[in-house]
């Protein structure tokens, strides 16, 4: 969801992609790879530019979900150095009729004198402008909904650098905005918004639970250690209160037990509370990773228990935090975006949203 935090971090995430060219090459694999194009040749080959000096015209994003070839030159009969990925942003530095010369970090393998040489820079390759378009053309398909990079279930993660499906615990669905806008209607909520009631002084919170006041102060100009707190309400039926926890580079929500004191949850995003309040799940999308990571609970009585978390490779949640809502039909709405389409070629925020339905097995 919109927080502080994707403030702060935009613009260095958007410098990190320019200047690093993050959207790598693999073959044929609809996500980013972390690794340089490799060419093995017998020399140093290819079209090397002065980073610092070449003028990029514009950017473009890879449309075709195959990918797109990237060409030493600009024929289809000319060497491939590897494939960009769906999704990925091109700095634009040649174009053509039919051909884009993209600015990018080549690693080339050689043999010279018997020995195997890796040499790393900047070239100009080629694509077919047929494969790149524009950032709204990046769209999610079924398909990309349910596969996961990272699966936690009690003490055991299980990491997937090129994706698993996940076949339990939940169900994802693409639906169109009428039907989204049409369950806002029904949308559940169980936080008293009681805000006026605990109201910070002097940057101090003060929750007076029955066995002890509990106190949240918050560190200002601290650089790394600055922290912000926030009253948001309570929960009743769970006896909790929810607090708000803004950080350097992270956020938080807290409940606090009414009758201890006590911290009993603490959760990386807004906890949503299902219809028949046996559930939570909160979702965050992870700026850093590009990843949507999602954490499932179960309530008995007033307690409450993480049954799962996973990071979504393919999708993040994505507007206002009213864009997330559990409905009364059992199912969690949300907005989201393709990961390569969550912001704007400017930096800002997509706001033309996909949307999603999730359903727990």
């Amino acid at each position: 969801m919109k927080k502080l935090i994707y403030l702060a971090v935009a613009a260095p995430l958007l410098l990190a992609v320019s200047c690093t060219n993050t959207a790598q090459t693999t073959a044929n694999v609809p996500q980013q790879s972390p690794a340089d194009t490799m060419a093995q040749l017998d020399e140093p080959a290819g079209n090397p530019i002065d980073f610092d000096k070449t003028a990029v015209l514009r950017s473009t994003y890879v449309v075709d979900r195959n990918g797109a070839t990237m060409r030493q030159q600009a024929s289809e009969d000319a060497k491939s150095l590897g494939v960009f990925t769906y999704g990925s942003k091109l700095d634009v530095i040649e174009e053509t009729e039919s051909w884009l010369g993209i600015r990018e970090r080549i690693t080339r393998e050689f043999t010279r004198d018997g020995s195997q040489i890796e040499s790393n820079g900047w070239e100009k390759v080629y694509v077919l402008k047929s494969q790149t378009g524009a950032v709204g053309a990046i769209a999610l398909v079924p398909a990309d909904l349910a596969v996961v990079s990272l699966l936690t279930v009690g003490e055991e993660t299980e990491q997937h650098e090129d994706g698993k499906r996940l076949g339990k615990y939940l169900e994802l669905e693409l639906i169109d905005k009428g039907l989204f806008d049409s369950k806002k209607g029904s949308s559940v909520n169980f936080l008293l918004q009681d805000t006026l009631a605990h109201q910070k002084k002097n940057g101090v919170l003060e929750l007076p639970a029955q066995s002890k006041t509990v106190r949240y102060a918050d560190r200002a100009n601290a650089e790394e250690d600055e922290q912000y707190f926030q009253y948001l309400g309570q929960v009743e039926f769970l006896n909790q209160f929810l607090i708000n926890g803004q950080y350097w580079e992270s956020l938080n929500y807290r409940f606090i037990d009414k009758t201890s004191g006590e911290e009993t949850q603490v959760f990386g995003e807004y906890p949503h509370i299902s219809a028949d309040k046996k559930h939570i799940i909160c979702i965050y999308a992870n700026p850093y990773d590009m990843t949507a990571d999602l954490e499932l609970y179960s309530i008995s009585g007033n307690k409450i228990n993480r049954l799962m978390a996973a990071s979504f490779k393919n999708w993040m949640p994505n507007g206002e935090q009213t864009d997330m809502f559990w409905a009364a039909d059992g199912y969690l709405y949300t907005a989201v975006n393709h990961v390569n389409a969550f912001w704007k070629a400017d930096g800002s925020l997509n706001d033309a949203f996909q949307y999603v339905r999730i359903k727990l097995l």
